[in-house]
């Protein structure tokens, strides 16, 4: 499986690295000088500070433009790449962002579906569990 360091469906290069795009996307310098090791915030506190819809789109859009063929439909995604779409989801609720029926209804569907092969199965199906409860719960 990809570069990964936990059970989170963000935990992963390709979701990581879409986030990081989207967030710079749409804040720009703002973002650079957040991340920067000096800024005594946490990477989580950045984060939370600055998710919104924008970067939600963002970092969508980021994914969808490094899968190959360009821009190719979410149906034909592999397991990773619908894996990086699922955490792109799942960090943004976690953030208190509302997701837009659209994502949400296919993040949970790649979830309760998921096929990918986990280190950690038991603790990976508890986080799954979890992340599909998020999803489900009403927001605003």
């Amino acid at each position: 499986m990809m570069g990964y360091w936990g059970v989170k469906s963000y935990e992963n290069d390709i979701a990581d690295d879409a986030l990081d795009a989207g967030f710079d996307r749409v804040h720009g310098e703002v973002y650079e000088e957040l991340m920067d090791d000096r800024n005594p915030l946490t990477f989580e506190q950045v984060q939370a500070r600055l998710a919104n819809p924008q970067t939600l789109e963002a970092a969508i859009a980021s994914l969808t433009g490094t899968l190959e063929p360009d821009n190719a439909p979410p149906e034909s995604w592999n397991e990773e790449a619908r894996l990086a779409l699922v955490g792109i989801v799942v960090r943004h609720a976690e953030l208190g962002v509302p997701i837009p029926d659209k994502w949400s209804s296919r993040a949970i569907d790649w979830l309760e579906n998921e096929e990918l092969d986990w280190d950690e199965v038991t603790l990976r199906g508890l986080r799954r569990k979890k992340e599909i409860s998020l999803l489900r719960r009403p927001q605003g």
